[in-house]
């Protein structure tokens, strides 16, 4: 089994441009839905937010004339759960890339330091070569990695 990890600055996601806006925010990605041809459904978790990073991160999207609905889901002592819906999507989602080149997704999608990143699990090497190229076209590949590693190591389900 091979274990890919990447993070990339990725081109014409909402997500990715929250985070290159406040890089020190850690923003956990579930994941989201395309409702349409050109619009989807996402949720994200803050880690950690302050009050003052909650005010400037609903004023991000609340700027953001493609995002048409914005709702705080749930507030924690840790945690922001936050809901959007947008009518702008990237050229293509990163795990549209991890499907089409059979990876199995470990941990969640983390976005921080500006950088979108996965941690997932392919059973050749060339597919995870395959998902790393293909991932060139949604911008730009910061960091790289392919190891094999033993199934039980993967089964640890640790995010990036």
């Amino acid at each position: 089994m091979y274990q890919v990890e990447f993070a990339i600055v990725h081109e014409g996601c909402v997500l990715n441009e929250l985070s290159r806006t406040f890089p020190k925010l850690r923003i956990i990605c579930p994941g989201g839905f395309v409702t349409g041809p050109s619009s989807v459904e996402e949720l994200l978790v803050l880690d950690q937010p302050s009050d003052e990073d909650m005010e400037q991160v609903m004023g991000f999207f609340e700027k953001l004339t493609e995002i048409d609905h914005l709702e705080l889901l749930e507030r924690t002592a840790d945690k922001a759960f936050i809901y959007f819906r947008s009518q702008r999507l990237p050229k293509t989602f990163c795990s549209k890339v991890v499907e089409r080149n059979r990876g199995l997704r470990i941990g969640l999608e983390i976005q921080e330091d500006g950088l979108e990143k996965w941690k997932l699990a392919c059973v050749t090497r060339s597919d995870a070569e395959q998902l790393l190229k293909d991932l060139q076209f949604l911008g730009e590949l910061k960091h790289t990695s392919i190891s094999q590693v033993p199934w039980q190591e993967l089964l640890k389900g640790e995010g990036p």
